[in-house]
Order: structure tokens, then sequence, then C-alpha cells
């Protein structure tokens, strides 16, 4: 059993990071430097990182699912402030979820905007994780 939950955690956070750290590559990293190239230029490589990122996308959120299920139901002793803070990280997360799969679309003209607030949205959830690490220690 303690292979299986570590296996679990360590698939839930490589999830996390793939697709919150790819958000935010994405968004500050490359579209910025995007800029330099001609409208055209611009239009084919962003449709190709599109086309290129969704399976992660969808291996990531399949793995949080996986994972983020599997590591709730094996909590115990969970407390109404648990309970809060982990309805509102889900809330995000479906957002997260939902916001990404529109930003691999192959033409979005909004790319830049959903994936600014898939960041402000996955390092919110990075805090709320840090804080239900904090209320199952109290």
């Amino acid at each position: 059993m303690p292979a299986l939950t570590i296996l679990m955690r360590f698939l839930h956070i490589l999830s996390a990071v793939t697709l919150v750290g790819g958000a935010l590559a994405w968004r500050f990293g490359v579209i910025p430097a995007l800029t330099s190239l001609s409208a055209d230029t611009q239009g084919k490589v962003d449709r190709a990182i599109a086309a290129s990122w969704r399976p992660f996308v969808f291996a990531a959120i399949a793995g949080l699912l996986v994972s983020g299920i599997y590591n709730f139901l094996n909590k115990t002793g969970l407390t109404p402030a648990y309970h809060a803070v982990i309805g509102v990280k889900f809330l995000l997360v479906l957002h997260v979820f939902a916001v990404m799969v529109l930003v691999c679309r192959p033409d979005n003209a909004k790319r830049a905007r959903q994936l600014t607030g898939v960041a402000v949205s996955g390092v919110t959830i990075v805090i709320l994780s840090a804080v239900l690490r904090w209320i199952m220690t109290v």
C-alpha cells in the first residue's frame, strides 16, 4: 500500500507541474517570444505548439483526476476547514482543466488571455495545496 500511495503522490505532483508549469512557460515565455515573428509565422508556430501540447494536457488531466481521487479517498480525519479549502481548490481545478482544453484548440485568438487565467488559477491551487497540508498538521 505505501508504494501505491507514493506512486499516486508522484503522479499528482508530476501532472500538476506539467499542466501548470506548461501553461506558465507558454504564456510568459513562448507567447512573448513569438511577437518578434511575422503574424503568419506566429500563427503557424502557435498552432503547432497547441497541437503538440494537447496530448500532454490530456495526460496531465487524467493523471490529476486519478491521483487526486485516490489521494482524497485515502485521507482520514478531515475537518470542515479542510473540506472548505478542498472545495475551492476543486472548482479552480475544473477551471484549469476546461480552459486548458480550450487553449489547445487550433485557432484560438484568446489563447494568451486564457493562459493568463490558467496561470492565476494554477498558482492559487498550489497555494491552497500548501494550506491543505498545513490544515492536516494542525
